[in-house]
């Protein structure tokens, strides 16, 4: 019988990358110990085991060295080689609809951007309204004035970050300043009136191109004048 245990669920986690799915990867290793627990294992569509056709691939394939199968519920496949083509149709189908559905989120994401449209939490300094124009947050913005008036008096990155520690003074999410936090600020148009998108890569630090990164006018009070940054 199956237990609480037997039951690997990812809320909210992409299926494009297995390295990045920790349930998928205790999931797999459980199937692959000596005590081989599993048989089969039960997703509800293919898509839900990988949406990487070459993931799911090399994945199905440990998994049948140990003699344990990758069963669909709602896409039965009859054995035999036509079962196995079947089932790589699936497996491509089920990339290119990620891959497309990434494109046209990406799409309708720029078209927004393009529009001066408001698409993330808004930065230090202001206060976020969904749906609505971001409004300053006087208390915020102080920090932010002074981070500008500093630097422009010739202090540097680590030598603000260290001044506003030091005066007790904290991040949105109550963290010490770092160096990388202050260079954000001092370089994010934000605090002109300006809407930048497509900075960089989700969850990386490394910048896109300058002609990929979309900085339009947006509707928003600024916090500094354009002669600050």
């Amino acid at each position: 019988l199956l237990s609480d245990k037997d039951i690997f669920v990812e809320n909210g986690i992409s299926g494009k990358k297995a390295d990045k799915r920790p349930m998928f990867q205790q999931m797999i290793a459980l199937a692959k110990s000596k005590e081989h627990p599993y048989d089969v294992i039960l997703v509800w569509k293919f898509s839900r085991f990988a949406r990487n056709q070459d993931e799911s691939i090399l994945y199905k394939s440990l998994l049948r060295k140990k003699n344990i199968d990758v069963v669909s519920i709602s896409e039965p496949i009859i054995d035999g080689p036509f079962g196995s083509l079947i089932e790589r149709i699936i497996e491509w189908m089920d990339e290119y609809y990620s891959i497309n559905l990434s494109s046209e989120v990406r799409r309708g994401m720029t078209e927004k951007a393009l529009r001066g449209g408001y698409q993330a939490t808004a930065p230090l300094g202001y206060d976020s309204h969904l749906g609505e124009v971001p409004t300053i947050n006087e208390q915020e913005a102080q920090i932010v004035r002074r981070i500008f008036q500093e630097y422009n008096a010739g202090s540097d990155f680590s030598t603000i970050a260290r001044g506003l520690n030091d005066s007790g003074l904290r991040t949105r999410r109550g963290n010490p300043f770092e160096l990388r936090v202050v260079k954000y600020i001092l370089r994010n148009p934000f605090y002109i009136g300006k809407i930048r998108w497509n900075r960089a890569k989700h969850s990386s630090y490394v910048e896109n191109d300058p002609e990929d990164i979309i900085i339009v006018d947006g509707q928003h009070a600024p916090l500094i004048s354009e002669e600050m940054i």
